[in-house]
């Protein structure tokens, strides 16, 4: 199940942004989340959260921003995946990619852009893996009414 976020899930996705950004405390993630909840038909950025169920804790999180590309036009970009688990990488993504698809539509963008960090690194305090790394980034286009990959040109 994925959705937006809400108020609710801030304190919940406090472990993924603990794992991820470790020199992000609770004060400030619960100020940033709570700007992030914010719902709106201008809400131009925001969070994705991914649940395994109705009442189960987040289990992944996707930030997402639109923003304006000479090439793409409007352009629905998302730039940090975060998994609690990465043996589930790919059913993650497969669940995060309709919504973000969806939530492209509704804000009238005509393109999706993802970073992929094909490097994952370990947390140094803890063996949990994360999608997040500052090496090997991939960037992906894809327009939405063609469903295809775009090759920028040089």
């Amino acid at each position: 199940m994925v959705r937006r976020l809400v108020p609710a899930d801030v304190p919940l996705l406090y472990p993924l942004i603990r794992l991820s950004f470790p020199h992000i405390s609770l004060r400030e993630w619960t100020r940033i989340g709570r700007r992030m909840a914010r719902a709106g038909k201008r809400a131009r950025e925001g969070i994705l959260v991914a649940h395994y169920g109705e009442s189960r804790p987040p289990c992944a999180m996707a930030t997402f921003r639109r923003g304006f590309d000479l090439f793409s036009g409007d352009t629905l970009s998302a730039d940090y995946i975060i998994a609690l688990s990465f043996a589930h990488k790919q059913q993650i993504i497969d669940a995060l990619i309709p919504a973000m698809e969806k939530l492209a539509r509704e804000m009238g963008c005509r393109a999706i852009r993802t970073f992929s960090y094909s490097n994952p690194m370990a947390n140094k305090e803890d063996t949990v893996l994360k999608l997040c790394s500052t090496s090997h980034i991939t960037e992906r286009t894809v327009r939405i009414e063609r469903d295809k990959q775009i090759d920028h040109p040089l």
